[in-house]
């Protein structure tokens, strides 16, 4: 313990050359959580949105440290040099933090590191190793980062709305987690009939008047094969009550959750990717599912006039610090579901972050499938393909892969 007071102690005051990565920004602030940081940067990176993306995450996550941000022109080696001899010469016990920073700055330090003793450190969020240099001493150690999805968000500025599918729609019960195994299950013998059938049974659901004490009640004629798909859900205890009388169906879905993925029939591939990705709480430091990402980083009410940029993904793992951002198609896809998700994780996750498409179906050999492939490829994007096929255990290594 005595240890850990004295590297926080000798850490109060931190010097960060400000970053265009957002995370590299941030390491030294959660390892250490200084009395002060104060960043240097240039004027044309370091501007007003970004800084506050930086104070918003720090409120969050740790409020107590203070933060200054002071401007270092760009083509100035001699001002840079006194700007940065002057902060030395007002706190002795200053240390540097070189994770990113322009090349400016860090030449100028260098000049006076030449002349002088300097405390410096460097820390790699990939693997959260930190390098400490102490003029001709250089020690190397661990640390575990663990950073919350609403907190990423956030420090790329934008933030998780109320309608994100972790708040709003489900609650991962057991007994829930049970139902989405059993029903990834049937979905996996209907394959694409299980999209069909639950497109059906929501229309015919939604043009029928509302039924008293939760009770739904369709025709036969109209549902078609899609009563199979009933049937099978009440053999499996997802509904409550269900009878067939004359020409019509009358059921009751278990709980609301049941009803949801039956009323959007990709939600079953998402849940089950979800599903299995979460069974060990200690795999991945955090995970959301229908996230619903405002970009301006400032929630309205729903009959607000402000419209700002929504996003929703189907499912964010976070590693540590770095983000896995997952798309899940269970029907066609096409190249504008590679460009969606580059759009995303680039936004709120930058160059740590990690982006992979689920898709439930197999892939063919056609022209236009290898070039899509390629073309993920060449996006850095994981292909996951065939989940209909894949094992539970087969699925969660891939995840583990990215």
């Amino acid at each position: 313990m005595d240890t850990i007071n004295k590297i926080v102690e000798d850490n109060k005051i931190l010097v960060k050359f400000y970053s265009e990565e957002p995370l590299e920004n941030v390491m030294a602030m959660m390892k250490y959580e200084p009395e002060k940081i104060i960043f240097l940067g240039h004027k044309d990176n370091m501007v007003t949105k970004k800084i506050n993306d930086i104070k918003h995450f720090k409120d969050l996550r740790c409020p107590t440290v203070n933060l200054e941000f002071i401007e270092v022109p760009k083509d100035d080696l001699n001002r840079a040099i006194s700007m940065l001899t002057d902060i030395i010469r007002e706190n002795p016990d200053v240390k540097f933090d070189l994770t990113g920073g322009s090349e400016l700055i860090l030449i100028a330090l260098g000049c006076i590191a030449a002349r002088m003793e300097i405390r410096k450190m460097r820390i790699d969020p990939f693997t959260g190793k930190e390098i400490d240099i102490n003029g001709g001493e250089i020690i190397t150690s661990d640390y575990k980062f663990n950073l919350s999805i609403a907190e990423e968000i956030v420090l790329h500025g934008g933030v998780l709305t109320s309608h994100t599918g972790s708040y709003a729609d489900w609650r991962f019960t057991e007994d829930f987690r049970e139902d989405i195994r059993t029903m990834w299950g049937i979905c996996s013998r209907y394959r694409g009939r299980w999209n069909k059938h639950c497109a059906r049974i929501d229309e015919l659901r939604k043009a029928m008047p509302d039924q008293n004490e939760g009770w739904e009640e369709l025709y036969k004629k109209p549902l078609g094969d899609a009563i199979e798909l009933l049937q099978d859900l009440n053999k499996n205890n997802l509904l409550k009550e269900y009878r067939e009388t004359g020409n019509k169906v009358m059921f009751k879905f278990k709980n609301n959750m049941i009803k949801k993925v039956i009323g959007k029939a990709g939600n079953i591939l998402e849940l089950h990717v979800y599903e299995v990705a979460t069974r060990d709480k200690y795999l991945f430091a955090d995970a959301i599912i229908g996230a619903h990402i405002d970009w301006a980083g400032e929630l309205h009410t729903d009959d607000s006039l402000i419209y700002d940029t929504m996003n929703e993904i189907d499912v964010i793992l976070m590693k540590d610090v770095c983000p896995i951002f997952i798309s899940c198609k269970s029907g066609k896809v096409g190249g504008s579901a590679l460009h969606e998700l580059e759009t995303v994780s680039n936004k709120f996750g930058g160059k740590y972050a990690r982006k992979a498409l689920v898709l439930a179906k197999g892939s063919d050999d056609t022209t236009g499938t290898r070039y899509f492939k390629q073309r993920a490829k060449d996006m850095h994007t994981w292909i996951i393909d065939d989940v209909f096929r894949l094992s539970d255990e087969q699925l969660l290594n891939k995840l583990k892969r990215i």
